[in-house]
């Protein structure tokens, strides 16, 4: 099982066009955060000895959203971001996410420093 933990406040799933991406101001965030969510992946991996899950092999995924304040995004869009970052990283590619941990969660802190996403991800049994 590869766990890793990525420091700081989540950035949620951003939908864009090929235009968006250079001019909005939300997928530019979206983008910097997915490529902070790539390092941490890259630094796990090479601590755990982890290669990237092939395609056709079921997947378990979970990740749990550490996030101080109001209800900013849907638990979804969070999950679906971190799955995205991991595409062709961890995994070949997230359509082979079969099933998720229970301890997929959105959970709110007192403070700031606290934010951060937990993430799991193993070949399913």
């Amino acid at each position: 099982m590869l766990h890793f933990t990525v420091k700081g406040r989540a950035v949620p799933y951003t939908r864009m066009t090929r235009r968006g991406k250079y001019v909005r101001t939300d997928a530019q965030r979206y983008l910097a955060y997915q490529e902070i969510v790539q390092l941490y992946a890259r630094q796990a991996m090479a601590r755990e000895n982890w290669q990237c899950i092939p395609k056709k092999v079921p997947i378990e995924f979970g990740c749990k959203v550490y996030l101080k304040g109001g209800l900013d995004g849907d638990l979804s869009n969070y999950v679906k971001g971190i799955e995205d970052a991991l595409n062709r990283l961890v995994y070949e590619d997230d359509r082979y996410i079969v099933r998720y941990t229970k301890d997929t969660e959105k959970v709110f802190v007192d403070h700031k420093d606290d934010e951060r996403v937990e993430v799991w991800v193993q070949i399913a049994s």
